[in-house]
């Protein structure tokens, strides 16, 4: 059982993450979540890191649909606004 990522392709402010999905009930060869809204990256961050993390947004948005058992059936579209977001930030000073 897994999800596995077999493409990551980026078009403008939509990136279309192509998956294998094979983990309980769901059984998907090709699986595509189109990330819609994506803003321009920090201008640090190298296009190896923004595939990665792009990778483990859509990873954590397909699991928290695949736990509710709500994954549609042919493919998902998810809001891209916060995936350049980092869980720790800063204290304030």
């Amino acid at each position: 059982m897994a999800v596995d990522i077999l493409a990551v392709v980026q078009q403008g402010e939509v990136w279309v993450v192509t998956l294998k999905v094979h983990e309980g009930v769901y059984k998907k060869d090709e699986y595509r979540v189109r990330v819609s809204d994506v803003p321009l990256p920090p201008a640090s961050m190298t296009r190896d890191n923004q595939e990665n993390t792009m990778k483990a947004y859509v990873l954590e948005q397909v699991t928290k649909h695949m736990r509710r058992g709500s994954l549609p059936p042919t493919g998902m579209q998810i809001d891209g606004r916060n995936v350049w977001h980092t869980e720790t930030t800063s204290p304030a000073l």
